[in-house]
């Protein structure tokens, strides 16, 4: 992150954004807008973006809503993704920046994804990260519900984590046992991420008990890496900023927000790359097959990798070549 430098804007909603921007960069070409997920910040991407710095794009990079250095409100409305979208625009209009190619893993995917039906004039291709693209839901099933349909979909329920993400002691329990969280994120065992987050109750049970008996992936090994994530997220109030981007969706604000957005928009008419990730049990490759089924790409290349959900820490030099080849070979960047 030190080729970045680190910029600050409050936003016409009257909440504050840190975010880093690239000192260079070929101001004809769009620029990259590298949007993290849960429970990260803008430092997610701090191994990636040596790479995709070879592309001579300007690059931005926003902690985003609830997160990092910028505000972390609790009421979820706040987190409407049309909202959230706008701010973004505040940021690349201050950096006088026209058009992007956004880049978002995890919940960053998903806000990838709508940003990019928000502000088609604004977007020349997306890349998803390690999420298939989700259309517009204008009525969401409970969770109950949702997890049966993915149950009957792919064997277990997918959505299982949601039940502790949004519970009211979630916070609280994350912040006292943060060494737990870090070997639930990047336990080293088969099929770990799909165990420990769709099995019913197991991270509650795992980090409740501050265990910490499973391997780390070699990359969460390092001490710098995680003390860094800890200091981003010291408290409970931290932790529950996090959390209001799952409330939101489990509680309506989305839906709602998904009711204004037309049927024919659904479909994608940008090019999009999407990278999936082998060993992503919550998001396995195979969840990008009913998008893909139902016509909703109108420009769509697949990669997957052999990583798993935290693919810009475990192998940063294979993301960053795939996304550099895509963006060169479609002719976005010299």
């Amino acid at each position: 992150m030190d080729s970045l430098q680190i910029k600050h804007l409050d936003v016409k909603r009257g909440l504050h954004y840190r975010y880093y921007v690239s000192k260079t960069g070929d101001t004809s070409k769009p620029a990259l807008l590298l949007l993290h997920g849960w429970p990260d910040s803008a430092m997610v991407w701090q191994y990636t973006l040596p790479y995709l710095a070879t592309l001579n794009l300007r690059i931005v990079v926003p902690d985003l809503l609830g997160y990092g250095g910028t505000s972390k409100p609790t009421d979820i409305q706040l987190y409407d993704y049309r909202r959230m979208s706008e701010d973004l625009v505040e940021i690349l209009d201050a950096e006088h920046i026209d058009q992007v190619i956004p880049v978002g893993h995890d919940f960053g995917c998903w806000l990838t994804q709508r940003f990019q039906i928000l502000y088609a004039d604004r977007c020349v291709a997306a890349v998803h990260l390690g999420i298939a693209f989700m259309p517009p839901m204008p009525v969401l099933p409970d969770l109950e519900t949702l997890n049966a349909l993915t149950e009957q979909q792919v064997g277990y329920p997918r959505y299982s984590y949601f039940h502790l993400f949004t519970a009211p002691d979630a916070p609280a329990i994350f912040s006292k046992n943060q060494e737990s969280v870090w070997h639930v994120m990047h336990g080293d065992r088969k099929d770990w991420i799909k165990y420990i987050f769709t099995t019913p109750n197991a991270m509650r049970e795992w980090i409740e008990a501050g265990r910490t008996d499973v391997p780390l992936l070699p990359y969460a090994q390092d001490t710098r890496l995680k003390e860094e994530w800890k200091t981003e997220k010291p408290t409970s109030e931290d932790w529950e900023s996090t959390f209001c981007w799952y409330r939101a969706f489990t509680e309506g604000v989305q839906s709602e927000a998904d009711r204004d957005i037309p049927p024919e928009q659904y479909k994608l008419k940008i090019p999009v790359l999407t990278i999936m990730c082998t060993g992503d049990g919550v998001n396995p490759p195979e969840t990008l097959d009913p998008p893909k089924e139902a016509g909703l790409f109108a420009d769509l290349t697949l990669e997957v990798m052999e990583v798993g959900h935290w693919c810009t820490y475990q192998a940063p030099e294979e993301l960053g070549k795939i996304i550099v080849n895509y963006i060169q070979g479609r002719g976005f960047a010299g």
